[in-house]
């Protein structure tokens, strides 16, 4: 009768909770073994060791600086500005990408509801084609 041992409601609340987590982190592992071993998500072991890829953007970068370096390409800014001056300042430029293998901008831009695309030598300036309005 009401000796020190006795049981509280609560006594065993601690290790309970302790057993439910892990069940649920057990749980989650078990799933994400079975995903893995079904080819369901890539292993993370499955990854070549070392840096990941370089990204398009970082490799036309490089493209770019190395053919300017060379003296096949003008400057960015300065083709930039007579495209520009080409579209009258009617157009918002979006972007640019560098055709390493011809030394040839792209360029984007946005007229009205229109994208316009604008092909322009890399080495004289010209520009060779345009598409849309």
């Amino acid at each position: 009768p009401g000796g020190r041992f006795a049981f509280s409601g609560c006594s065993m609340r601690g290790r309970y909770a302790i057993t439910i987590m892990m069940s649920k982190h057990i749980a989650t592992l078990a799933l994400a073994a079975t995903l893995v071993a079904e080819g369901s998500i890539p292993s993370a072991f499955a990854q070549p060791p070392g840096p990941p890829p370089p990204s398009r953007s970082r490799t036309d970068q490089d493209a770019v600086r190395r053919a300017m370096l060379e003296g096949n390409v003008m400057p960015f800014s300065v083709l930039k500005r007579r495209v520009e001056e080409q579209m009258g300042g009617e157009a918002d430029y979006l972007g640019s990408e560098f055709l390493a293998e011809s030394n040839r901008y792209r360029f984007k831009y946005m007229r009205d509801r229109n994208v316009v695309w604008v092909d322009v030598d890399g080495r004289t300036g010209e520009i060779l084609g345009r598409s849309g309005r």
